[in-house]
């Protein structure tokens, strides 16, 4: 059954990804009823009925372990819909699949149908949400980092103690609402692009490297390299990042640097993390290995974190005001990812996360 809810976890990625009609969507939702068929009928059962039990999932007397990322994504895309208990029934037909994998990726309406069970949902109560709006994040919770951040072209230094304490902010403003990305719209009060930037992605990957299950002082440390990825940025003149138009020979190369400048400099820091310091150098490497920067002699499949930043990145950039760029819509957003998987990104990501952020209000 570890396989079955791959399988589940593989086609609410087609359908983020492509529209239902699509070859790919319909090949893994086939798949599915094949896989539910062919198991009742060898065990000769009415059902199969998954059971999320605290990070697992129980199937009949087997607990399912969190062996593999499609199965923790499946963990977690359930619960976040809040669902505890999902039953496919015999007999399960392809538009009760459809209906299901739709809801699940793209937010259409989640019901149970005649072979499709799903119980035990958590309505949050008034004084729930209450206390959750109570703990969100707030501006002035940033400031002393902020202006750390901005003395960083003089001083050469970062409240790395005051950094890691705002992440495990983060952590806990995140899991303490349904709607991952929540702070994001308040922090952009800050006129600091490339800060207010760097928080956006480390909420990002945080969001999707929770969605995959990734928990503790290892979700810690890909939402630090979130945060720390463009420090390198801070090295190069102003007058290169905020220029309009296309960068040309000597800027260009000197704007390209950054991810090496961005690594050395935490390599140096006693205590930086050595994630950090990789998805620093990486964030900018292309998922199929093509030439982009840095140089590197041989090529590499990027590290995940890297591969998770990279996405948030580009996303984020994309979506913000700069001084010479308006934003795009998160549709128009969405399409570029979308293009350029399995070139620039990998494509699972970019599924996961278009269902994540497409999730969340506007």
């Amino acid at each position: 059954m570890e396989h079955l809810a791959t399988q589940i976890s593989a086609a609410i990625n087609m359908r983020a990804l492509y529209p239902a009609n699509h070859p790919r969507v319909v090949q893994t939702i086939e798949q599915i009823v094949a896989a539910v068929h062919r198991h009742v009928t060898q065990t000769k059962a009415e059902s199969i009925t998954y059971l999320i039990v605290g990070d697992d999932i129980v199937v009949g007397e087997e607990v399912i372990r969190k062996t593999s990322l499609s199965v923790r994504q499946f963990i977690e895309v359930l619960r976040r819909h809040g669902i505890e208990r999902m039953t496919l029934g015999a007999g399960l037909q392809q538009d009760e699949t459809h209906r299901l994998i739709d809801a699940l990726a793209v937010g259409a309406p989640l019901a149970s149908s005649l072979h499709v069970i799903l119980g035990r949902v958590h309505i949050a109560t008034e004084e729930e949400e209450h206390e959750k709006a109570r703990r969100e994040l707030s501006p002035e919770q940033l400031e002393a980092i902020r202006e750390a951040w901005a003395r960083f072209r003089v001083e050469r230094k970062l409240p790395m103690d005051q950094m890691e304490d705002l992440v495990w902010s983060f952590i806990d403003s995140i899991s303490r609402t349904t709607r991952s990305i929540l702070p994001l719209a308040k922090l952009k009060e800050h006129d600091e692009y490339t800060f207010v930037h760097s928080v956006n992605v480390s909420l990002l990957v945080l969001a999707q490297a929770r969605s995959f299950g990734i928990q503790g002082p290892m979700l810690h440390a890909f939402g630090m390299a979130g945060l720390l990825h463009d420090i390198g940025k801070l090295t190069v003149p102003t007058d290169i990042l905020n220029r309009p138009g296309k960068l040309e020979g000597t800027e260009w190369e000197t704007m390209k640097g950054h991810a090496q400048q961005g690594a050395w400099y935490l390599g140096e820091i006693e205590g930086a993390s050595p994630l950090s310091v990789v998805v620093a150098f990486e964030h900018h490497l292309r998922y199929d290995g093509q030439p982009n920067y840095p140089v590197l002699k041989s090529t590499r499949v990027p590290n995940l974190a890297s591969r998770m930043t990279s996405i948030a990145d580009t996303y984020d950039a994309m979506s913000t005001v700069r001084p010479y760029q308006q934003p795009l819509t998160r549709a128009a957003a969405f399409e570029i990812l979308r293009k350029r998987s399995e070139t620039f990104y990998d494509p699972l990501l970019v599924a996961n996360f278009i269902r994540l952020v497409g999730d969340t209000p506007g």
